[in-house]
């Protein structure tokens, strides 16, 4: 690398400037309203979901390496980057934890709500690819039994994929799928009123994927003729200009931050930072490890024996992660005028609190608690 980079970066990336600020000069924007005329001399550009790559955006610019520290690549205009030649990385599987933790505690405390039990559920997973496979596998170590949808999978070895229909009829659904338009599979409103016609109506629904996944005004319609049951939901169609007629009928709704861990926005620079490192031909020296601060709750002891293991994982859960404040922080909102709610939601993404992964916390229980220390392992809590 001969001369400093010209670097432009959203401004809500995390680590941007530990990561990037030695490889050039780093401008930092607001996402969604970088313009053409702020790459006029930008050499990369660096960005989340709520900025879409589009010819129109690069037109005459000199970009020539674009990174989304983001998982999903819907926003991105890949065909025009590769017309243009132009260098590009994304973050797949970075957020992937989080989003799956985000599920399972979601899953504690919707069960809490409604005196339900997780074990001997089955739980219909569709989209099995980064996230699903790690919601099924804590879904498992809860002794729920996992119905797997992913026809991309369907003929691979060992994958025994279910029919969308039969996903659907679980007691609980939860939805991972990338968003698509074309192709033989496309999931742009995958769920509409005839598919939610197989859901029960005590089924739990969990959309934490995109929000065109699900047909709104169909899930409206369901929630308010009680053909669903206890509703999730994180992610919105037209975020940020979403129904707040539909956040109003869920039982609990967040400004897509499902998959918001400071654990993950970490791992999704660092694949960006490495890729262009590797797209210079140089060594990348950032290390996301050294930027993390230390967990809000580093240890818990579990001591009260008479609790089942899954109310002792629920305690656990909601305080490393407590969902339920950004379910308040959300609902916040609509004491707000209707015209300021957009930028608003954008905010609360935005100034998102830290937020570590359960990886960060250690629990001690006692040796006779060997069921639990299985669960806390298998959501990656570290245990004594």
């Amino acid at each position: 690398m001969n001369t400093p980079l010209h670097i432009v970066a959203g401004e809500s990336i995390p680590f941007v400037q530990d990561a990037f600020s030695t490889l050039g000069t780093l401008t930092m924007l607001p996402g969604r309203s970088i313009t053409a005329a702020d790459l006029q001399h930008t050499d990369v550009l660096l960005i989340r979901s709520i900025t879409k790559i589009q010819e129109s955006l690069l037109r005459g610019s000199s970009v020539e390496f674009v990174g989304s520290a983001s998982a999903g690549i819907d926003h991105i205009d890949t065909t025009y980057l590769n017309s243009r030649n132009i260098g590009f990385a994304s973050s797949p599987g970075s957020n992937a934890n989080a989003v799956a933790e985000y599920v399972i505690t979601a899953l504690l405390i919707v069960t809490q709500h409604h005196n339900l039990t997780l074990a001997g559920k089955t739980i219909g997973i569709i989209g099995v690819g980064h996230i699903g496979t790690l919601v099924k596998r804590k879904a498992e170590a809860l002794g729920m039994t996992p119905i797997l949808n992913d026809p991309f999978l369907a003929n691979t070895e060992g994958f025994n994929h279910q029919p969308l229909e039969d996903a659907l009829s679980c007691d609980i659904v939860t939805f991972h799928v990338p968003l698509t338009k074309d192709g033989p599979y496309p999931t742009y409103h995958l769920i509409n009123e005839y598919m939610l016609t197989h859901l029960h109506p005590s089924t739990i629904l969990i959309n934490a994927s995109r929000g065109e996944v699900i047909e709104t005004q169909a899930l409206l319609n369901a929630i308010t003729h009680q053909r669903v049951g206890p509703t999730v939901i994180d992610v919105w169609e037209q975020e940020p200009h979403i129904s707040w007629e539909l956040f109003d009928a869920v039982t609990i709704g967040t400004p897509h931050i499902a998959g918001h861990s400071l654990d993950g926005k970490a791992a999704g620079t660092f694949m960006i930072y490495a890729a262009l490192c590797q797209h210079l031909g140089i060594d990348p020296i950032w290390n996301p490890a050294q930027s993390l601060p230390a967990p809000s709750v580093p240890s818990i002891t579990i001591d009260a024996l008479h609790h089942s293991d899954e109310k002792h994982l629920r305690s656990i859960a909601t305080k490393v992660y407590d969902l339920e404040a950004d379910y308040d922080r959300m609902k916040q909102l609509q004491t707000e005028p209707l015209e300021e709610r957009a930028a608003l939601f954008d905010a609360l993404r935005k100034h998102y609190p830290i937020r570590r992964e359960f990886q960060g916390t250690k629990v001690t229980a006692s040796q006779d608690m060997k069921t639990l220390q299985q669960m806390l392992s298998a959501l990656g809590f570290v245990h004594d």
